[in-house]
């Protein structure tokens, strides 16, 4: 039995206790802007899809969270027993009140789907909203991990990166919540672990498989646009099937451009729908991307500076990646983040070790798209969470690059063919997972409890 063609099995090992915990022990709505998802799943679970930059929500939502409000950015602060007891009290009612929440009133429904429907069976059986968000973070993690499972089964180039990232205590955290970057992870997993498996067998896409890749890239152009450029892999020579009349690139340009227009069209939708203002900051000045746009183009000079704020911010990004939970105040010790960025880099050695001989365009494609969305993600960071002719990229955050990661993992060229050298690596890869199912609860643990 070959390590490298099990890690599927390996991953539920690893996986399927962890996001249990987390989903279990993290106090309400303590990970990454998750009280502002759970709004948006349950807008999407009442069929609300549009509509300015908040909404009306269940006043028992907020009343949960304001047993662990005093947690965030306090990581002093414990969740204490009697916090426990009274947040498992808190019922449904029909008492709702308007909320702003604008940071994920822009997403598509697509990325809130599991949630939303735990959220209909929570409430149809009475359950509190507290076993109502457990119930939401296990079914959007139980749904994400079958289908990571599922695509590591698949995907041969890229294996051993899309194991490891998938088992990062970032990636982890977000399973076990109401985010929709689970969806987002799991789908760039699916199409990717799809494409690298074609590509090593020398085959295109069947029709399945083709709309299982294009759907996966719409629901992940749909979350976050600049993932959009991901469908440039659709390009990829002999990966999309032809007909006798029509040549693949026909195909791949409609399919590819149906991607992206419905992107557009959705978020064309979403803005004439908002009718809200730019908001000037008390401390930091004015949020428009209209405006800071106009004034890049009367600037631009402004965009190195924008650059080397990005380069200073590396090892944060880094970190953040990997893994710095909760609010961004439950941090790791530095020798755990020091050990998971070499078992990085021993996945990306891996690969090149794997000996499948992918094409130089494959490569070369997939990589590029994979920089470009991911200069695509600071940029829009930079448009909508940056003031105004503002020198420094402000909340940029690791967790937006794994799906890309991921691609990235996919894109690397295999150099050598040592099949023993990369078993030994992915061996070394698995083993240092322990190290996550040690830390991880420890943090967790350590942070809201002792």
């Amino acid at each position: 039995m070959k390590l490298p063609d099990n890690l599927h099995w390996v991953f539920l090992l690893f996986s399927l206790p962890l996001v249990a915990i987390l989903a279990i022990w993290t106090p309400p709505y303590q990970s990454a802007d998750e009280l502002a998802h759970f709004f948006r799943a349950y807008q999407v679970a009442h069929g609300r899809f549009f509509g300015g930059s908040g909404g009306f929500v269940p006043v028992a939502v907020g009343q949960l969270y304001g047993y662990a409000s005093k947690l965030p950015f306090h990581p002093h602060e414990r969740y204490t027993s009697s916090e426990q007891a009274e947040a498992a009290k808190v019922q449904w009612t029909d008492t709702v009140r308007y909320e702003e929440f604008p940071n994920t009133q822009e997403y598509a429904p697509t990325g809130y789907i599991p949630q939303a429907l735990a959220i209909l069976l929570g409430q149809a059986v009475r359950a509190s909203v507290l076993h109502t968000l457990i119930l939401a973070r296990m079914l959007n993690g139980g749904v994400a991990i079958a289908l990571c499972a599922l695509s590591l089964f698949w995907c041969r180039g890229g294996k051993v990166v899309m194991f490891a990232v998938l088992l990062l205590p970032m990636t982890l955290s977000l399973f076990a919540s109401a985010s929709q970057d689970a969806t987002l992870i799991c789908c760039a997993c699916l199409a990717f672990g799809l494409i690298s498996r074609q590509a090593d067998a020398g085959v295109s896409l069947s029709v399945c498989q083709t709309l299982v890749v294009s759907t996966s890239l719409l629901v992940m152009a749909l979350g976050r646009p600049p993932y959009a450029l991901l469908a440039s892999a659709l390009f990829i020579p002999g990966l999309v099937f032809r007909g006798q009349k029509i040549h693949s690139w026909v195909t791949s340009l409609v399919l590819s451009g149906s991607v992206v227009m419905v992107t557009v069209l959705w978020w064309a939708a979403y803005l004439s729908s908002t009718k809200s203002l730019a908001k000037p900051s008390p401390v930091h000045g004015v949020f428009d991307a209209k405006l800071q746009l106009i004034n890049l183009l009367h600037h631009p000079a402004i965009l190195i500076q924008v650059c080397e704020s990005a380069i200073k911010q590396s090892v944060f990004v880094l970190f953040s990646t990997i893994g710095i939970l909760g609010w961004l105040d439950t941090v790791m010790p530095f020798t755990y983040y020091l050990a998971l960025s070499l078992v990085l880099m021993v996945c990306c050695f891996a690969e090149l070790n794997r000996g499948l001989k992918i094409k130089k365009s494959l490569s070369a494609l997939i990589l590029t798209a994979a920089l470009f969305s991911a200069a695509g993600v600071f940029f829009i960071q930079y448009l909508i969470w940056s003031p105004v002719g503002s020198p420094v990229i402000y909340n940029l955050q690791g967790r937006y690059l794994i799906p890309l990661l991921i691609v990235g993992g996919v894109g690397l060229p295999s150099s050598d063919d040592s099949p023993k050298t990369y078993r030994y690596l992915t061996l070394i890869v698995v083993l240092a997972q322990l190290l996550t199912m040690v830390q991880l609860p420890r943090a967790i643990f350590a942070r809201y409890y002792s």
